[in-house]
């Protein structure tokens, strides 16, 4: 046997060991998903889909969905257009967002990474098929915000 054909072997028997479980995997998503669990969240404080009775509202053409989230003193204003969210936090602040498939459970996958603006702004694009999404915002500090879970 040649010092390839025996490498060849040795790498053959090996490699059920490199590879991790699919259950391995699995976990280490999950573990790295937490990573803002120390995230402060903010509670929905407005949703227009809901009136102030909590009755659905039954518009022909509702337009735009609004919700608004508040923790402490900042607020996360969403407008809801097809599969587009375009934001606002308050007080304004270059913050690092992460929408996440996922609810008040505890953080989900991420779906897409974005960036508020200096005035606090931004978009981002909903992808197909993420129901139940969070959304959270770090501040240069480190401090974050992660919003309740919505159904879009």
């Amino acid at each position: 046997m040649t010092d390839d054909e025996l490498l060849a072997e040795l790498a053959e028997l090996l490699r059920p060991q490199l590879v991790p479980p699919p259950e391995v995997l699995e976990a280490g998503r999950l573990a790295f998903g937490w990573r803002d669990v120390d995230a402060e969240l903010a509670r929905l404080v407005h949703d227009s889909l809901v009136d102030s009775d909590g009755a659905a509202t039954r518009a022909a053409d509702p337009g735009p969905r609004l919700l608004a989230f508040e923790s402490g003193d900042v607020l996360v204003e969403l407008q809801v257009e097809g599969r587009r969210l375009v934001g606002q936090v308050d007080p304004p602040a270059e913050v690092e967002l992460e929408l996440r498939a996922g609810g008040d459970g505890g953080p989900g996958a991420v779906l897409l990474t974005g960036r508020a603006d200096a005035l606090g702004r931004f978009v981002l694009a909903v992808p197909s098929g993420s129901a139940l999404i969070t959304l959270s915002c770090t501040y240069p500090d480190g401090t974050a915000i992660r919003t309740t879970g919505v159904r879009l």
